[in-house]
């Protein structure tokens, strides 16, 4: 027996308002409020809920309770519909607007559960119908706490969602701005070396040199197909490629982009075979059309073996309203299991440090991007050992309806 003449065991005994409520503790327990008028109530629900592991604290109204939750961070609040100096619907009211997340679960008799009812669409979790079983209890207490730990993960998850959006978006910023940056000094640097490869012929300079400012040109049109696909990276992003429509020669801007991936494939030996066609026309951004083609030509070459053959051919379709382009390789090919993310920026099939071939990953979600812009389409069918064949279908007339028509 203790001072007050309750039983004690070890545990807390239920007192008189006037004396302060005791705590019953386990370890690695949520903590948990109890409160009704009736002590036999309060006292048997926290001894049922101690022994499960909970940590529990009790009072006898609403004014006790309400000191007792702006002391404590309570996970759960179990209150009786009628107290003495204040409903358990009103003290909802008070309880939420403390903390909006703890689990309410209301104990009432059958005659008033139209009141509880009432308690659910104010905000508390669960009723429970007065006389009920200690388990129904706890099972009601642990959908609870569960609903709660969920809800809180999913406002983690929020949160940690806009800080990636935010990074996510400062990444394109600094890469917009970056690769702008990049094109203004490209172009001056690519403007001299055509005046110095001039000057150099004219002056008949040895070819040893006349090969040095080649390889040089070579190499800064691969750093201008760099910066081209990071801002057009960052326009999809952005919503959407600008476009600027124009009657383009389909045969004629592929050999062009033939001619600008000649570098690549006469450093493996690839054979690219192409009959020129020159009678088809469509309707698009002709600077964008030729980034897409060279990117998918490079990625035919790289990933091509050593005298490997690149093939494209110009098709009619069977739809008039458009023309089939087909790139195919004789290369490596790509697994199954890697074809659904091909089209991923900064994805390759093989993204390991050990990788046998470089790349930023960009070619093809950018190629795709700028297909999709004109109203197009890209299927890909790939056979591992064998090459691959990407398919691409343009609309004649495409671009404005489609893109983002540029001003």
């Amino acid at each position: 027996m203790n001072a007050a003449g309750y039983k004690d065991n070890g545990k807390t005994a239920i007192l008189p308002e006037e004396a302060p409520a005791l705590e019953v503790t386990s370890i690695e327990s949520e903590p948990i409020l109890v409160i009704d008028d009736e002590r036999d109530v309060v006292d048997t629900i926290a001894e049922f809920l101690a022994s499960k592991g909970f940590q529990v604290r009790t009072a006898f109204n609403s004014r006790q309770a309400l000191g007792l939750i702006h002391e404590h961070n309570f996970s759960v609040v179990i209150s009786d519909l009628r107290l003495p100096d204040l409903s358990g619907v009103d003290l909802l009211d008070h309880v939420l607007d403390v903390d909006p997340d703890i689990v309410f679960i209301m104990m009432t008799g059958y005659a008033s559960v139209q009141s509880a009812v009432s308690a659910l669409k104010k905000g508390a979790y669960d009723y429970i119908v007065k006389p009920f079983s200690m388990f129904e209890l706890e099972k009601t207490v642990r959908l609870g706490l569960e609903r709660r730990k969920l809800a809180r993960q999913n406002v983690e998850l929020s949160h940690l969602m806009r800080k990636l959006i935010e990074l996510d978006q400062m990444k394109s910023n600094i890469i917009s701005a970056v690769s702008h940056e990049f094109r203004t000094p490209l172009t001056s640097l690519k403007g001299y070396l055509t005046m110095f490869s001039e000057r150099l012929r004219a002056s008949k300079t040895q070819h040893i040199e006349q090969t040095w400012v080649k390889a040089m040109g070579e190499n800064l049109d691969r750093l201008e197909t760099l910066i081209l696909n990071l801002l057009l990276m960052t326009e999809t992003n952005a919503g959407g490629i600008c476009l600027s429509t124009d009657k383009v020669n389909l045969s004629r801007l592929l050999s062009e982009s033939i001619s600008k991936v000649q570098p690549l494939t006469r450093t493996k030996g690839v054979r690219i075979e192409f009959k020129p066609d020159g009678s088809e026309f469509i309707m698009g951004d002709p600077e964008k059309l030729g980034v897409a083609f060279i990117n998918l030509l490079e990625n035919a070459i790289k990933f091509n073996l050593d005298e490997g053959v690149v093939r494209i051919e110009l098709l009619r379709h069977t739809n008039p309203e458009g023309l089939v382009v087909e790139i195919s390789d004789t290369g490596i090919g790509i697994p199954p299991d890697k074809l659904q993310s091909i089209f991923d920026c900064f994805i390759q099939g093989d993204m390991t440090h050990t990788r046998q071939f470089a790349g930023a990953g960009l070619g093809l979600p950018v190629a795709k991007a700028i297909i999709e812009a004109h109203g197009g389409t890209i299927e890909v069918d790939s056979q591992p050992g064998v090459g691959t064949r990407f398919r691409i279908w343009l609309p004649k007339r495409s671009g404005v309806q489609y893109g983002k028509q540029k001003k």
